[in-house]
């Protein structure tokens, strides 16, 4: 096998038959899985040191209290180089973006588990917080911290690792059909800002992993049962993606059934009464 993509995609576009083809797919294919840029998941954790003199204060010891947040996290950067270790690194982060359920990207979530250091930093900025404000403000943000991780588990899809490998090596035969070679581009200048940083394996690296974004994009769409060019909200139910056919879409299809028949056992029950 080559050691560069370049030269990977050069010999399967030139290959003289569909079983040559084959076996150059299925040895790169081999060479992603075998990389040992393995997925990496970790608890990390939210903290800062409270100054020995707040540590003899309530306000002190309620901070203290909170100053080591602990959250899943996830290696989501490798130092390497090499197009096999990139190519690997941005389908670990798409299974952990979509699939694993422990760890959650939000801004939003990550933004209210930090409130006891942001507390903290306004405290010792001159703010005037009194032990009751800083305590229901934290448990407050917890507790909305909390609900938020259920909310965006539900948007996660159910696919075990192996399963997922299925996926990705389809979507990858996918880019190996559908990929250019740079000279076949008619316009050879519009390449001339790539060559400008990078070299020619690192341009076939870039298409493959914009194109496995945009593959798990439809692969998510193919998944939740929704038409291709349409605007989408994340049902209020299961977290799954619906159409947004109009602005008073809440719900996906299936839900939406379930929280009607919901709603008419509640009127019923109602006039009962």
């Amino acid at each position: 096998m080559p050691d560069y993509l370049y030269e990977i995609m050069e010999d399967y576009k030139c290959a003289a038959s569909g079983q040559e083809k084959e076996a150059i797919f299925q040895s790169f294919c081999s060479l992603v899985w075998k990389n040992g840029n393995k997925r990496q998941v970790y608890t990390k954790t939210i903290r800062f040191t409270v100054k020995k003199e707040l540590l003899s204060t309530e306000t002190g010891q309620i901070l203290s209290k909170y100053s080591k947040i602990p959250y899943t996290g996830y290696r989501s950067t490798t130092k390497e180089a090499d197009w096999c270790s990139l190519i690997r690194q941005k389908i670990n982060n798409l299974y952990t973006v979509y699939f694993d359920k422990e760890v959650i990207c939000s801004k939003e979530y990550l933004r209210l588990l930090q409130t006891p250091r942001t507390l903290y930093r306004k405290l010792c900025a001159g703010a005037g917080l009194t032990p009751d404000e800083i305590t229901l403000s934290i448990e407050t943000a917890l507790a909305s911290a909390e609900t938020a991780k259920a909310f965006f588990q539900k948007q996660k899809m159910d696919l075990s690792w192996q399963e997922y490998q299925k996926v990705i090596e389809s979507i990858l035969q996918k880019i190996f059909d559908r990929c250019r070679l740079i000279e076949e581009y008619e316009d050879a200048s519009s390449l001339s800002g790539i060559y400008d940083f990078i070299n020619e394996d690192n341009f076939y690296i870039r298409y493959f992993c914009s194109s496995l974004t945009y593959e798990m994009r439809q692969w998510q769409k193919k998944y939740y049962g929704v038409k291709n060019h349409r605007t989408y909200i994340r049902c209020r139910r299961c977290g799954g993606l619906a159409e947004k056919t109009n602005n008073r879409i809440l719900y996906c299809k299936a839900c939406r059934v379930i929280v009607n028949r919901e709603k008419t056992k509640e009127n019923k029950n109602r006039t009962c009464v």
